[in-house]
Order: structure tokens, then sequence, then C-alpha cells
């Protein structure tokens, strides 16, 4: 039995998508639009009482939430991908420290400029929390990306892919789009241009995002 994955194309849930064809892991799409309409919320929140995706139904019907802690756990369940490095690997905890970063303090910038009425029921400060929040987004990925200026390899970690090249390509695609993020941080964007030339990244984002100019 394989896993069923609840997601939405362009979404939170487009990383795990690409894990679980990284891992080669049998899967089940299943769409789930955490902004449709009441019907499609009580769907979701019956897997998923947040009423976010990704949700990952895992083959012994338990279920995780979360698209870091997912990441992580596919990367460890399935070494012999070489999508994350060994528990005891050198790499290891800047792959933690990293992949959490952007769970934490990039990811949940988008949450808030895609739904500012849920932190403000005020329109009228709607433009200064979006401008807030694009702000501290910018300045965000510039932390992140002079830890990885000069990095020695194509991708974050060095000569091989990881889990966290895929969270940080999927976010470089939202809004304000990919320009202002090359701008903010080029040496990440080096690496998210290694990474989408992976061809089972490809593919994902081919079934994901438009293409970019």
């Amino acid at each position: 039995m394989g896993y069923t994955l609840y997601g939405k194309a362009g979404f939170g849930s487009v990383c795990i998508e690409a894990a679980l064809e990284l891992v080669g892991a049998d899967y089940e799409f299943v769409e789930a639009d955490p902004l449709g309409d009441a019907a499609d919320q009580r769907r979701l929140k019956a897997i998923n009482p947040a009423g976010q995706v990704p949700a990952l139904i895992l083959p012994d019907d338990r279920i995780m939430t979360e698209s870091a802690a997912i990441l992580i756990w596919l990367g460890d369940r399935y070494p012999q991908a070489d999508v994350a490095p060994a528990p005891d690997a050198a790499e290891r905890s800047e792959y933690l420290r990293w992949l959490l970063f952007c769970a934490s303090s990039i990811y949940s910038t988008f949450t808030l400029t895609d739904g500012p009425d849920r932190f403000h029921p005020d329109s009228r400060t709607h433009d200064t929390l979006l401008a807030n929040a694009n702000t501290r987004r910018t300045d965000l990925w510039t932390l992140m990306n002079d830890a990885f200026d000069g990095m020695p390899g194509p991708f974050l970690l060095g000569e091989r892919l990881s889990l966290l090249d895929v969270y940080v390509a999927m976010m470089s695609r939202w809004d304000p789009g990919r320009a202002a993020f090359a701008s903010a941080a080029p040496a990440l964007c080096s690496a998210v241009e290694a990474t989408e030339a992976d061809p089972v990244i490809a593919e994902v984002w081919a079934r994901n995002f438009q293409s970019e100019a």
C-alpha cells in the first residue's frame, strides 16, 4: 500500500510531491483546496484539522502534516535515495537548520501575504501588513543567501541535490516571483536553477507551475 498526498497545484504540497517522486515511492495525489468552498474545507479538515496542505497519509494509515516534518521523515525513511544527509553526516546540522529556518521564518511570511484578513480584520491595515511581510521575507532570503554565498557545489549542500534545495526552489516560485527572489538571493537562485534542471523536479514543476520567462 502506498501513500496518499492531499495537495493543490502550486501550493506547499509541491515539495512533498517532488520528494515522493525522488525517493521512488508509490503514491496517489488527491486534489484538496484549502481556499475552496465550505465542502472542500470540510473534506480537508477531516484529514488535517488545520485545513492546510500538504497532508500525507502513510501506508499504515497514520497522517503526517507540516511540510518540513514530512520532508525530514521521507529523507530518513528512504536513505537509498540520497536526498538528505544521514543523521551522522557532517552536513546534517546545516540541512536541519536551514530547512527549519525556511519552514518557521520564511514560509510564515507567505501565510500572512496569502490572507492578511486572517491576521487583522480591518482591510485598512492590509497594505501595511503585506509590505512588512514582503520586506521581512526579502531580508530573510538575503540572510540565508549570505550563509550559502560561495557554496562549493551546484546545490546548497554540495554536489548532491537534497530536499532542502527542493524546499527553497518551491518557495522561490511564489509571490513576488523569481526575479525578486534572484535579486535578494543570487546564490540561492543558482542552486534553485540546478535543482529545476533535474528531470524529476522538472516534471513535477511542469504539473504545478507556469513557465517563467
